[in-house]
């Protein structure tokens, strides 16, 4: 419970995944996440903050590269619910394998990496050097239902059990 009392420090809470993956408010249909052998692959998340969207927008257009950084930063925390939700244990991960960040970004727009810092910080602030990743990150012209960051990670983890992936197949609002 290493990486939760950091978190907890840090004053953030995991959202609960199997709470939100009842709701589907972008009619997506997908899993939360799927273990192949010791890597966990976890779908995209977004930024969410007291179970509500956070910091929706544009960035470079109606929010700052500050502002996309702390969107980053809440768009892992529930990519961190679900890899708890899988493993059972924050502390099971043994390093952060691929981070990919999507910025939702206004024409000319180009930093993107100073935005999906924000998550890969965090990584780094709750596991130290196994939290840096392999990384890209990538402007693009909208996301769903106006998110400004999102956040697809894979990790690498220790032990062998795993619980059956979270299924979002219909849309709910």
């Amino acid at each position: 419970m290493i990486v939760e009392n950091k978190l907890e420090v840090l004053g953030l809470t995991l959202p609960d995944p199997e709470r939100d993956y009842r709701v589907n408010a972008s009619g997506a249909h997908f899993i939360s996440h799927l273990a192949v052998q010791h890597m966990l692959y976890v779908s995209g998340t977004c930024p969410v903050k007291d179970g509500k969207p956070f910091r929706q927008g544009v960035v470079g257009k109606d929010l700052t590269v500050e502002e996309g950084y702390e969107a980053a930063r809440y768009a892992l925390l529930p990519t961190l619910g679900v890899i708890r939700y899988a493993l059972g244990d924050l502390d099971r991960v043994q390093q952060a394998v691929q981070m990919i960040g999507f910025v939702n970004s206004a024409p000319g727009f180009s930093d993107q990496p100073r935005v999906i810092n924000g998550a890969t910080d965090l990584l780094v602030e709750l596991y130290g050097d196994r939290g840096k990743p392999t990384r890209a990150a990538i402007g693009c012209q909208g996301l769903a239902i106006g998110h400004s960051v999102e956040i697809v990670l894979t990790v690498l983890f220790s032990g062998s059990e795993v619980r059956s992936p979270l299924h979002r197949d219909a849309y709910v609002d």
